[in-house]
C-alpha cells in the first residue's frame, strides 16, 4: 500500500505547485518554488517518520503498527525518486540513497531488528534543518542569526543521527547479519560521510 502514500505526496505537490498566491508570497521564481514544495514534502516526511520511530522505540505503538508506518517511507522514496528524475536527473547520489532506503525496508533486518531500523530512521529528523537552510539562502537570509543557529543544529544532528548512528548500524549489521544488510547500509553510510564533509566545509566558511 506504499503507493497510496506516494500518491498523497504527489497530490500535495500538485496542489501547492498550483497555488499562485503562495508562490507570490514566497517570492520564488517557478524553478525555486517547485524546489520549495519538494522540500516542504521532505520536511513533512522527515518529521512524521521520526515521530513514528520515537513512538515505536518508546513502545507506544506495536510492531504491527510500526511495519505499516514503513509504507510511509517507501511511498515517499518512490515519490521523491520520480521527482528527482523529473527535476534533477543528475542527482545520482540522492537516487541511490532513496533506492537503498526503499529496498532496505524489505530486508529481513526489518523483521529481526526493528528497533535498529527505527533508530536509523531517526536520521530523517536532520532533514528539516537542511531544507530550512536552503530556504533562507534563497530568501537572502544567510547572514542572519537564525540561519547560523539552524546551521549549528543541522551539523550537530547530522553528525549524531547520520554519521555516528549509521556507523553503529553498519557495525551492528556486520556483527549480526549476513553480507546483504551491511551491503545495503554501506552506500548510505558513505554518502552520509561525504555529505557531512561538505556541510562541515560550508560551516567553517560561515564561521570565518
Amino acid at each position: 500500500m506504499f503507493y497510496y502514500h506516494s500518491g498523497l505526496f504527489g497530490l500535495n505537490y500538485l496542489c501547492l505547485n498550483n497555488t499562485k498566491s503562495l508562490q507570490k508570497y514566497t517570492g520564488f521564481n517557478k524553478k525555486d518554488y517547485s524546489q520549495f514544495i519538494l522540500r516542504i514534502n521532505g520536511i513533512i516526511h522527515g518529521n512524521i517518520m521520526s515521530l513514528f520511530s520515537l513512538l515505536f522505540l518508546s513502545s507506544i505503538i506495536d510492531l504491527e503498527t510500526w511495519l505499516y508506518c514503513l509504507d510511509f517511507t517507501r511511498g515517499y522514496c518512490l515519490y521523491d525518486m520520480l521527482m528527482i528524475l523529473q527535476h534533477n536527473p543528475n542527482d545520482i547520489s540522492m537516487l541511490i540513497h532513496h533506492l537503498m532506503l526503499f529496498s532496505g525496508t524489505y530486508s529481513n533486518f526489518v523483521m529481526i531488528y526493528p528497533k535498529q531500523v527505527a533508530i536509523g530512521l531517526l536520521s530523517e529528523l536532520s532533514n528539516q534543518h537542511l531544507h530550512y537552510g536552503w530556504m533562507m539562502i534563497k530568501l537572502n537570509k544567510s547572514d542572519c542569526l537564525l540561519f547560523k543557529i539552524n546551521a549549528v543544529f543541522l551539523l550537530g544532528l547530522f553528525l549524531l543521527l547520520r554519521v555516528i548512528n549509521f556507523t553503529y548500524l553498519f557495525l551492528f549489521a556486520c556483527s549480526n547479519c549476513s553480507y546483504i544488510e551491511p551491503s545495503v547500509i554501506l552506500p548510505i553510510l558513505l554518502m552520509n560521510y561525504y555529505w557531512f564533509y561538505l556541510l562541515s566545509q560550508k560551516a567553517f566558511k560561515l564561521i570565518k
